[in-house]
Formats: structure tokens, C-alpha cells, sequence
């Protein structure tokens, strides 16, 4: 069972439509979205569902066009590093 099972429907669809568009695989969102929590959970931070879709959609408009397509994972990772999170906030 992944993530998406737990989610309400409407979150479901959402998050299914964002992973349709790029050429990432359900784990790599998968990955990339617990990752993105954790990081987050370090800082004592926590975002909506909405704009955890959001980031991860962004990074991976952002490196889509490269050849070869870099890990959402290590994509998260940096982004994080460098820019953060805005719409997260505190516990």
C-alpha cells in the first residue's frame, strides 16, 4: 500500500495527475514525498498535501528538460537545501 491509499479521494486524483505528467515512476514520487516529510519534520516543519504536490511538482518541471533526468529524490534534496520550503510552517 502507498501513500495515495490513505489520502482522500480528491488528493488521490490530484496526486495521480501530477505523476502522469513527468517522467518520473510512482516510487520515485513516492520517495521523493517521504523525503520532502522528513526533512520538513527535522526542521519541525509540516506542509499541507497540496503543497507537498506542488514542490515536487515544481523540482520536477525544473529538471525535466535535462538530459539525463536527474533522481526526484536528490532533486528534492537540493531544492530543499538551497530555497526551503515557503508554504510550510510549524507544528
Amino acid at each position: 500500500m502507498n501513500f495515495l491509499s490513505t489520502l482522500p479521494q480528491d488528493d488521490q486524483q490530484a496526486w495521480s495527475e501530477t505523476m502522469l505528467n513527468y517522467a518520473y515512476d510512482v516510487s520515485e514520487w513516492i520517495d521523493a514525498r517521504n523525503r520532502l516529510i522528513e526533512l520538513l519534520k527535522e526542521k519541525n516543519l509540516q506542509a499541507e498535501e497540496h503543497a507537498i504536490r506542488s514542490y515536487l511538482a515544481c523540482c520536477a518541471e525544473a529538471v525535466g528538460s535535462g538530459t539525463p533526468l536527474p533522481s526526484l529524490l536528490s532533486t528534492i534534496e537540493d531544492f530543499y537545501s538551497r530555497y526551503g520550503m515557503e508554504e510550510a510552517g510549524e507544528k
